[in-house]
């Protein structure tokens, strides 16, 4: 997760934090990050402690973090005034979904098959959650979960 925004832009118009929301990320003099195809990145063991952002960002693996993603992150920390999380799988964000807000009953309509297998190995985790449809009273439910359209049918 990159830092917060940038506080530079504090007052800027939102298009204007879409473009340079970065600004304190970039190591190069392009205004926007180039796309990078690389999926690894070289660096030395010895000098890298995690994903490090700004000047002395180093990148190791993509799926971790990657110039583009840190753009996004960024653009979208600054834009809501808050945190902003990219992840490179929906499954992966739908189970830091679970884990961030902890549900104990989970309410859940047609959706792509790998979420319902998220929330079973998220029930292991968590003894005691509950799944039901989304046909109920929603008395005591935590979460809902709507997809649309839905994946993979489209419908």
């Amino acid at each position: 997760m990159v830092e917060l925004k940038n506080p530079l832009y504090n007052t800027a118009a939102p298009s204007t934090q879409s473009i340079h929301a970065d600004a304190h990320l970039r190591v190069t003099s392009d205004v926007a990050v180039p796309i990078s195809v690389s999926t690894t990145f070289d660096y030395d063991k010895t000098d890298v402690k995690g994903c490090n952002y700004g000047p002395d960002q180093r990148y190791v693996y993509a799926r971790e973090s990657q110039p583009v993603q840190a753009k996004v992150e960024a653009t979208l920390s600054t834009l809501t005034e808050g945190y902003a999380v990219i992840y490179g799988s929906g499954l992966s964000a739908a189970f830091a979904v679970l884990i961030e807000h902890k549900p104990k009953k989970i309410a859940i309509g047609e959706c792509y098959f790998g979420v319902k297998e998220v929330l079973k190995q998220y029930q292991r985790l968590v003894p005691g959650v509950q799944v039901v449809g989304t046909e109920c009273s929603f008395d005591g439910v935590d979460l809902v979960w709507l997809e649309s359209p839905v994946n993979p049918t489209g419908e």
